[in-house]
């Protein structure tokens, strides 16, 4: 009789192991969190312990009533103990890096990128998280086998519908409040809602409440005709930081051959931005912003209905090009793009060539394209107005093996400094090429990047949720050929060198090099543009808008700004949404949180800088905070 009564009590010891884990788990990690809790934060959080508990129990019986069927109960077993074993440690160790569960962008990234979330997965891989997986699974899996192998349950089939009813329900319910309660739910809980989430968006095309983009509205612009214009080449790169360049100061030496480059006579003049921002992490509203110079801030319809790059190339009979590394399904960007006059478009569908990295083909191949564009433009007599799109930087910095010049092993840095190193030889051939084909005399060049990228400085690797200085700032860099120069225009340009600078200023400045400023089909377009021309002098107290949420992409991430030598930001992507402030100039790595020790007049004057911006207040409703 005893040993019954002992054998009931470690069968609910051992029924109770995996629910205590989780909810003790979630609470040793995020206990001021919870405890910080609101009301209705509060009833999330315990309607996602309740679906936990139901889940759980659910697993129970499916085991209990296939634990005859043995071939079917160990596949059974041994898939429920990985899942809980992933989402235990998968999520918690997520959360340690980033400061945040695993939200519904995180497990999108996953479906859309499965090879960018298996090298990230690899790179995370150690002898002791091997170890702790390996431990924690086998503990799930034996708690599991010995509470259900030979378990018999008089009323399953009423207890087993009625368990499925209500994870029917409660999942119906959290799949309608996902984007809002992100980080509410305990792990599985987490896990199973955004992975509906998903799949729920990939069979119905719902993007959760963001619009992507959307096919423009084409401009109406007249050509001039028998005009003398110069070639203007945009070059764009991809997740490339200011910080990693030698080029603005950095240790390693990641750009020789621009270094040389700059160092050298050949008549134009090369003007280096040493503070210029993106304004915006997130390469779906970034790459739009640049080519259009409409910025986050302002309605997403002028996105749509703003000329494009080369609709201005094109009001100057230019000949136009797209040449991108970039796989333009992403985000219907193929889409964005197709009415944008456009005469020779080039990208990873119509090349026809391999994935090399991320969802982007080997830049080698792109700059032979562009080569081979730019050749036959010049025997046929055609000047142009094109754009070179990079991918060498995005994560996971796949290069060729032969362009690595520091070792890859214990050195985190070693695999984005390589693949700066890489884009440094790229844009080296770039330029050889335009000199050689005596085209540099008559070509405006002008380098930038959509953004920059975070290598765990914040905990955090990659971009997209991150605002901090490492994502925002890039580099940017003119090369202006001699006959568009003038001693005005270099001592303007000189001035604005040290000045903030972002990237809605290059459409207006492409409009002043190209002379169009003038134009009355031009000016409605041009009085919408928030970006300065770089050939006028930019104001020292200018405002830097960055932000990865407004119609196109909802990433929770928040927003921020550059003004003078300050870097604030609000934190939405946080379960309490906080507020930052940082002396970046000194202050590099952003490490001294200014905003805690300023009181509540300083706080609302900072804040107010933004009573111009829509959408600020929109996110600063998200946070229950009064502009």
């Amino acid at each position: 009789m005893k040993s019954v009564h002992n054998n009931n009590i470690k069968k609910w010891v051992l029924s109770l192991l995996i629910p205590v884990t989780i909810l003790a788990t979630d609470l040793g990690f995020r206990f001021e969190i919870v405890k910080g809790f609101e009301l209705v934060q509060l009833f999330f959080y315990l309607s996602s312990i309740f679906f936990s508990v139901f889940l759980y129990c659910f697993f129970l019986f499916s085991l209990i009533g296939t634990n005859k069927a043995k071939r079917t109960y160990e596949i059974l077993l041994i898939t429920i103990a990985i899942f809980y074993t992933i989402a235990v440690i998968g999520s918690y160790g997520y959360y340690q890096y980033s400061g945040i569960m695993p939200n519904f962008f995180v497990f999108s990234f996953m479906f859309q990128e499965p090879y960018n979330s298996w090298v990230l997965f690899k790179a995370g891989l150690s002898i002791v998280s091997l170890l702790l997986f390996v431990t924690v699974f086998f503990i799930f899996y034996l708690a599991l086998r010995s509470i259900t192998r030979r378990e018999k349950f008089r009323f399953f089939r009423w207890t087993y519908l009625a368990l499925i009813l209500c994870l029917i329900l409660l999942n119906f319910f959290f799949h309608n409040n996902a984007r809002f309660n992100d980080q509410m739910y305990v792990t599985d809980t987490n896990a199973v809602v955004f992975i509906n989430r998903n799949v729920y968006n990939l069979l119905t095309g719902d993007r959760l409440g963001s619009a992507g983009l959307q096919s423009r509205n084409k401009p109406k612009l007249g050509i001039e005709t028998n005009t003398s214009k110069p070639n203007v080449l945009l070059i764009i790169a991809e997740s490339l930081r200011r910080k990693s360049m030698g080029l603005y100061g950095y240790e390693r030496d990641t750009t020789p051959r621009l270094d040389r480059w700059f160092a050298t006579n050949t008549g134009g003049n090369k003007v280096l931005f040493k503070n210029s921002f993106s304004n915006s992490s997130s390469t779906l509203i970034s790459v739009p912003s640049i080519l259009s110079g409409i910025s986050p801030d302002q309605p997403v319809a002028l996105t749509h209905n703003s000329p494009l790059f080369w609709e201005y190339g094109k009001a100057v009979n230019l000949s136009t090009f797209f040449i991108s590394s970039h796989s333009f399904r992403w985000n219907n960007f193929e889409g964005f793009f197709k009415n944008a006059g456009i005469d020779y478009l080039w990208n990873k569908e119509t090349s026809g060539n391999p994935t090399f990295n991320d969802i982007g083909i080997d830049d080698r191949k792109t700059v032979k394209e562009f080569k081979k564009h730019v050749s036959l433009l010049k025997k046929n007599g055609n000047s142009f107005a094109g754009v070179l799109h990079f991918n060498t930087n995005h994560f996971p910095y796949f290069i060729p093996k032969e362009s690595e010049f520091l070792p890859v092993g214990r050195d985190i840095l070693a695999p984005y400094d390589n693949s700066v190193r890489h884009l440094d030889s790229l844009v080296d051939d770039v330029l050889n090429f335009l000199e050689k084909e005596d085209l540099q005399k008559d070509t405006l060049v002008i380098f930038t990047s959509d953004h920059g990228e975070t290598i765990f400085e914040h905990g955090y690797i990659g971009h997209v949720e991150s605002n901090h200085i490492e994502t925002v700032s890039i580099p940017m860099f003119f090369y202006v050929p001699e006959s568009l120069r003038s001693q005005t225009r270099d001592q303007i340009l000189k001035i604005n060198q040290d000045r903030n600078v972002e990237n809605i200023d290059i459409i207006p400045t492409i409009i002043d090099f190209l002379g169009l400023e003038g134009r009355k089909d031009i000016a409605p377009y041009m009085a919408k543009l928030e970006g300065k021309s770089l050939l006028t002098k930019v104001p020292t107290d200018r405002k830097i808008f960055i932000a990865n949420n407004n119609e196109t992409s909802l990433y929770r991430v928040g927003l921020s700004f550059i003004y003078k030598d300050l870097h604030y930001m609000l934190r939405l992507n946080k379960t309490s949404p906080t507020e930052e402030l940082f002396e970046y100039t000194k202050d590099k790595n952003e490490t001294n949180n200014l905003w805690p020790n300023l009181n509540e007049t300083k706080k609302k004057e900072y804040r107010s800088l933004l009573k111009d911006c829509n959408l600020c207040f929109d996110l600063y409703s998200t946070a229950d905070i009064s502009l």
